[in-house]
């Protein structure tokens, strides 16, 4: 466990930088702001709000958050050859790996979830299942989002790059357009989530109820395995 927390402070302490405090506070503004103006003055506020937060938010926000902070826990030292220094020290490459990626999600869970909780609040939609809806959905695809982008960050050397391929050309293009990649798309299980909550239909919200849990943890488990394979075989001399 000593070990576990002190890659863990050292991760959070490396994450923790103005600029990204400052990216997370202009996120939460600028969903507060819309929430007030834009959401409360649509035609049906409730739908607008929903509509806004599983397509903004968990297909865009989501993913763009968890990429910046995920991909720069391990990946920033990957890419500028200082992994090596925790790399070398007599640790399990498992408690790294799972030190790193429970790190990351302690910034990116607030950092996701104070916008989303924002646009909600400031909409003045929070009942008929959209505060609860949008907590645990906003979770489980942070958690899901957060651990692959970790493994990525030590496996690229662009993770940015990659990872903004992967948010705009898969998730937003190829699942909505194929119903058998749909199921490849980790916001289709945070859009069911939001929709039985809400009983709204949005799109890719048509997975099993038990997958929308189990998929995403499944996930992250599934990037904290292959990460601590990755920091077991890669050269960072």
């Amino acid at each position: 466990m000593s070990e576990f927390l002190a890659i863990y402070r050292l991760v959070i302490t490396h994450q923790l930088t103005r600029g990204r405090v400052v990216l997370i506070a202009v996120a939460i503004g600028a969903f507060a702001l819309l929430g007030a103006t834009v959401l409360r003055g649509a035609v049906d506020p409730f739908e607008a709000t929903i509509q806004f937060v599983s397509v903004v938010g968990l297909g865009l926000l989501l993913p763009v958050i968890s990429l910046l902070l995920g991909s720069a826990a391990m990946g920033d030292w990957y890419t500028d050859e200082t992994l090596v220094y925790v790399w070398l020290r007599p640790v399990r490459r498992t408690t790294v790996a799972c030190a790193a990626i429970a790190a990351a999600l302690t910034v990116t869970l607030p950092g996701n979830l104070l916008p989303m909780l924002a646009a909600v609040v400031a909409s003045g939609q929070t009942g008929d299942g959209a505060l609860i809806g949008t907590i645990s959905a906003t979770v489980m695809v942070t958690l899901a989002y957060t651990a692959v982008f970790v493994l990525l960050g030590i496996t690229v050397k662009r993770p940015l790059a990659i990872g903004l391929i992967y948010i705009f050309i898969w998730e937003f293009f190829v699942s909505r357009g194929a119903a058998g990649a749909a199921r490849l798309s980790i916001n289709s299980y945070g859009s069911t989530m939001l929709a039985r909550a809400t009983d709204l239909d949005l799109t890719l919200a048509d997975r099993a109820r038990w997958a929308t849990f189990v998929v995403p943890v499944g996930v992250a488990v599934v990037a904290a395995l292959l990460a601590s394979v990755r920091l077991q075989r890669m050269d960072v001399a």
